[in-house]
């Protein structure tokens, strides 16, 4: 083909559905699985956790959020043991609840 040819048969243009579809076409490619973490994880974040609360200090808890990770940084002010979560105060001040299920990571805001 010559490069006359390519050029009439490459999009000039792209509509809005189409960048819509290529957008959320992307956003599909960057999500991930949901890490399952062992035993051993788990009892070290408990640990972290218990200790945190000992002396208040901030955590780094990285949640799975519907295909993506992220972070939610704060103390623990409460566990709740019947709705199984967190109940995080994070620098603005607000509540954020993080379901135990959701967790994949804790680690203190001191080592990070």
């Amino acid at each position: 083909m010559s490069e006359i040819e390519d050029k009439r048969w490459s999009a000039r243009f792209i509509l809005p559905e189409q960048r819509a579809g290529l957008q959320r076409l992307a956003e599909e490619k960057c999500k991930v699985e949901r890490p399952i973490p062992d035993a051993q994880q788990i009892e070290d974040m408990e640990i972290t956790v218990a200790q945190s609360m000992e002396f208040g200090a901030p955590l780094v808890f990285e949640v799975y959020d519907a295909g993506y990770i992220r972070e939610v940084v704060g103390p623990v002010q409460y566990v709740d043991h019947i709705r199984k979560e967190f109940r995080v105060k994070d620098d603005k001040g607000d509540t954020i609840l993080v379901k135990f299920l959701d967790i994949i990571n804790v680690k203190s805001t001191l080592s990070v």
